[in-house]
């Protein structure tokens, strides 16, 4: 049986920082429920004030960016309706990057690592290492 892993990111707009601590397991559990409901599989997922990195199992057939789409709308509903937390906008860029199973303990290991990574660094110097990291060039980005 053949599986695809992703890592995703979604990047809150405008500096806002959404996503307090005391609200990050009823969004976990929110944006579980949303993945799965679209047929993907929430391998980890980690809420940070300004971002939310995810690591999914995808179907074959299945439609990664529109069940990512979703989630950007259904998360930003769900803010509004259950926190008092000003309404926020979704940053333009997307970062989904296919992984290998044998890539998975690292990729979790990252996650468990982002409160100490983000002491002294924003989301767009974590932008500029992930790039770094996959060897990515600004010219190979595929816009959404």
């Amino acid at each position: 049986m053949i599986r695809v892993y992703v890592h995703v990111a979604l990047f809150v707009a405008d500096g806002r920082s959404p996503f307090d601590e005391f609200i990050t397991a009823d969004v976990a559990a929110f944006i579980r429920t949303v993945v799965a409901y679209k047929g993907l599989r929430c391998v980890h997922v980690c809420v940070l004030p300004d971002h939310v990195h995810l690591l999914l199992e995808v179907p074959i057939r299945c439609d990664v960016y529109s069940a990512l789409d979703t989630l950007r709308y259904w998360l930003q509903d769900y803010m509004e309706r259950h926190t008092s937390q000003p309404p926020f906008d979704w940053q333009d860029r997307l970062w989904v990057v296919s992984k290998s199973p044998c890539d998975l303990p690292a990729v979790e290991k990252y996650f468990r690592r982002q409160t100490d990574y983000h002491v002294g660094r924003d989301i767009q110097q974590e932008w500029e290492d992930m790039m770094d990291l996959e060897e990515i060039g600004e010219g190979e980005m595929v816009k959404w």
